[in-house]
């Protein structure tokens, strides 16, 4: 299957600040369209086009390192019913990441039935692993701790490479970009030997006591509920899928509404 377009944004979100983002122009997707195809077509591959299954387009959602333009349907009205005149074929959304569950259902209901997601996921994960930290520290005494959080924070400011030309600004707003930033450039690191190996610690640790119920519900409240329904365990790995789980889902509910 084939996916076609050119209305693809910059990498892990908007480096600027953003009120609002232009939703595509219908003539522009149209246009858009009948260049591919006439391409497709002078290169005899006619065959091949009847896979095409979406087109890119940017239906007016963003987020940038602190915020979200969350989805309007009424602007992107116009847009939604240039489908019309492409039998077959619905639009894929860049940048959904961080929307509400329910306008992640309008986005695939209004034909943008391909959303795409990255840091989005990848916060979570942050998420889910910086709680299991905040919690080592109840629970492990100092001289054994992973100390993760220190470690990241260290390796990101003695290789900036991932982050310095998207973080702006005093020393503490970089330092909470590092962590928070929506566009979650930490993701970048965790495949470094040194963070790796400070997570493989953490997790070590965590596996070796008991998180109890009540910790769970002051450092993941969500995971708390489920453990509480028998849904998961209490297991490090099992927080940190579920954490993960929470993201993928409100997708998956989405897309099957």
């Amino acid at each position: 299957m084939y996916i076609i377009g050119t209305e693809v944004p910059v990498p892990g979100g908007a480096a600027e600040e953003l009120d609002t983002v232009d939703v595509t122009n219908p003539d522009a997707a149209l246009d858009t369209v009948a260049v591919h195809r006439s391409a497709w077509r002078d290169r005899g591959l006619d065959a091949a086009w009847q896979r095409v299954i979406a087109l890119v387009v940017q239906p007016g959602v963003e987020f940038d390192h602190t915020k979200v333009v969350d989805y309007k349907p009424e602007l992107a009205t116009k847009l939604s019913s240039v489908l019309e005149q492409l039998p077959g074929m619905v639009f894929e959304a860049h940048s959904t990441d961080y929307q509400k569950p329910e306008s992640l259902a309008a986005l695939v209901r209004d034909g943008f039935a391909i959303p795409k997601v990255g840091p989005g996921v990848t916060f979570a994960l942050r998420e889910a692993i910086y709680a299991l930290s905040d919690i080592e520290v109840e629970l492990v005494a100092p001289v054994a701790r992973s100390n993760l959080r220190e470690i990241v924070e260290r390796v990101m400011l003695s290789k900036p490479g991932n982050w310095e030309k998207y973080y702006h600004g005093e020393e503490q707003e970089k330092r909470l970009l590092r962590t928070y930033s929506y566009s979650d450039r930490v993701r970048y690191y965790w495949a470094d030997p040194e963070i790796d190996t400070a997570a493989q610690k953490l997790i070590s640790n965590l596996t070796d006591v008991t998180i109890s119920e009540n910790l769970l519900s002051r450092y993941l409240p969500e995971q708390y509920w489920q453990f509480r329904r028998g849904l998961i365990d209490a297991s490090p790995l099992s927080l940190i899928q579920s954490k993960i789980r929470e993201v993928i889902g409100a997708y998956a509910a989405a897309c099957t509404a």
